[in-house]
Formats: structure tokens, C-alpha cells, sequence
């Protein structure tokens, strides 16, 4: 019921895709502007190094020889991985200076786009909350400018928490991929079996993630709650919400990526102009929908479509509603 509602809020609300997609370009001009000035110096030289272009070619070979079966490539590959990526490090041992300037760049940029970023989700959330609760038409900007105390004040906490947080779940993915290509003794299905495991892990990571502070943006939104209350709230799970939610997101992490890249492939990558907002979006509705239905609150789906809690319904209401 949560996925269907959210769906149904997205759709009715689809004008926000382009609002959503025309933040999402500015940002990443923005991101761009910092990578040219603070990272496009070392990342050149980088590149252009040996064991990282060796690197990059033994990727390129391993994808091809999943295609074409080249059993006898797939069965050194775990070893050649960890040899070209000791070579990588030692390379980048020789230019330690250069090598922490860069990667301190890199973390701030990383960080700046991510603020900027959760920034414009938070606002997102705001203009649908409006619309849940009272079918508000809000402007974007206006509630930008509105909330940007507190959405800054969110993406404080929120920022590095899940930058720390997506960093270890990236590094326990490659210790996985290299453990389950060692011990799997048959080249293509250990590789097959690796990649299969290894994204399923980071998608659900990435659904716990979304579960866990799943509640703490709409309570700072929807109730106006000061931020530890928020957090306090949003930590207050039942195992069975849990476990509702997590479903929820892992199948919309699933749909996501799949519907992404088959998008990108079928469009030449055009059709990730909408794509990319749209599964924003869908996050941000699935958040708002479920916050909505666990505190059991009304709200709209569309003008003439609005969700009551169970037991709250009479016959003389001339909305099209149903039970949560």
C-alpha cells in the first residue's frame, strides 16, 4: 500500500520532476565547477599514470570476458585485481603529498555536492508535505528560501553520517566481490555470482539506510519537531515496521537501478533526464506516505483522492478514499 500511494503521489505531482531535474543540473554544474578547479590537475596526472590505466584496461577486459566466456581470463582475475590495485597504492605511495591533497579535495567536493543535494531533497519533501496535508500548489523557491535554516541544519548530521557510512558499506562490497571470487572455483559463475552478491549488498544497504532515517525529515517537516526529537522519533521502530519498510525500499532500489539502465541503454542515456528525478522523487513519496500512514494522518493523493486511517472513514465522505 505504501509503494502503491507513493506512486500515485508522484504521478499526480509529476510536474515536480522537472523542477527536480532542473536542481539536479544545477548542482551538478556546480560539482563540476569544483572538480575543474580542485581535483582536474591531480586527477589528469593520475590517469595518465600506468597502474591506473592498467587498472582501468584489466575492468574493461573483465566485463568483456563476461560476455564472451573467457574462462581463462576469469579464473586469474581475483589475483590480477589485487596485483594491479598494490600497484595503484604503491604509485600512490611515491606522491603521498599530492595524493591526501587530492583526496582531501575530493572529500569536500563529495560533501558539497551532497549538501547541496539533501538540501534540495529536504525542500522536495516540504512542497510534497504541502501537498499532502492541504493540496497546497507550493513554489519551490519559495519554500526553499522558507526551509533553508532548517534543511541546512538537517544536512549537517545527515551529510556526514551517510557519506561515512556509504564509505564502509563501498569497502565491505570489495572485500566481499575478492572473498566470493576466491571461493567459488568455477571462473564465470564465481564472477556472475561475486557482481550478483556484491550489487545486492549495496542495494541493501542502501534500503537500510533510507529505512533508518526514514522518519526524521518529515517529523522535522510535517510536526515541526526540534531535531533530537526528530532523531528520537525517527530511531522508535516496531520490528514489523521495519521490516514493511525495508521491503519496500529494497524492491524500489531494485526497480530503480534496473529501470535506469535499461532506460539509459534503450535512450542512449536521453530517458535519464527523467529517470534520475523521478526515483528522487519516488524516495521522497515512499518517505512522506509512510510517515503519513504510521502516525495514521490523513492526506491527499490527488484533489479528489484523499487517505483517511482506518477507522476514521463515515458515509458521507465524498472523497474517493480507502483504508490504509
Amino acid at each position: 500500500m505504501i509503494f502503491k500511494n507513493a506512486f500515485h503521489l508522484l504521478v499526480d505531482n509529476f510536474k515536480l520532476n522537472y523542477k527536480m531535474l532542473l536542481y539536479k543540473l544545477i548542482v551538478a554544474v556546480i560539482t563540476l565547477a569544483l572538480c575543474a578547479a580542485l581535483l582536474y590537475p591531480t586527477l589528469r596526472a593520475l590517469a595518465s599514470s600506468t597502474p591506473f590505466r592498467e587498472l582501468t584496461d584489466l575492468l574493461g577486459a573483465f566485463f568483456k570476458a563476461l560476455v564472451s566466456g573467457d574462462t581463462g581470463f576469469l579464473s586469474t582475475f581475483s589475483e590480477t585485481l589485487q596485483a594491479k590495485m598494490a600497484a595503484l597504492l604503491a604509485y600512490l605511495q611515491e606522491n603521498t603529498p599530492n595524493v591526501v591533497l587530492f583526496f582531501v579535495f575530493l572529500a569536500i567536493v563529495v560533501l558539497v555536492h551532497r549538501f547541496l543535494d539533501g538540501i534540495g531533497n529536504f525542500v522536495f519533501g516540504c512542497v510534497i508535505d504541502d501537498r499532502m496535508s492541504s493540496y497546497a500548489d507550493t513554489r519551490f523557491c519559495g519554500s526553499y528560501v522558507s526551509n533553508l535554516g532548517k534543511a541546512a541544519l538537517w544536512q549537517v548530521i545527515y551529510v556526514p553520517v551517510t557519506f561515512v557510512y556509504d564509505m564502509l558499506m563501498i569497502a565491505i562490497c570489495y572485500i566481499f566481490f575478492l572473498v566470493m571470487l576466491s571461493i567459488i572455483s568455477v571462473a564465470i559463475i564465481a564472477s556472475f555470482a561475486a557482481l550478483m552478491l556484491s550489487v545486492t549488498l549495496i542495494l541493501a544497504s542502501q534500503a537500510i539506510k533510507l529505512t533508518l532515517l526514514n522518519d526524521m525529515a518529515p517529523a522535522l517537516v510535517s510536526d515541526k519537531m526540534r531535531l533530537g526529537a526528530a532523531m528520537k522519533k525517527g530511531f522508535s521502530y516496531s520490528r514489523k515496521r521495519f521490516g514493511t519498510l525495508f521491503s519496500t525500499y529494497f524492491i524500489t532500489c531494485v526497480l530503480i537501478l534496473c529501470i535506469n539502465v535499461l532506460c539509459a541503454l534503450a535512450s542512449f542515456g536521453a530517458a535519464l533526464l527523467i529517470t534520475v528525478p523521478m526515483s528522487y522523487l519516488m524516495l521522497t513519496s515512499i518517505q512522506y506516505v509512510s510517515y503519513y500512514t504510521h502516525n495514521k494522518k490523513k492526506y491527499f493523493l490527488a484533489e479528489d483522492n484523499i487517505v483517511l486511517p482506518k477507522g476514521e472513514k463515515t458515509e458521507e465522505n465524498f472523497y474517493d478514499d480507502f483504508e490504509l
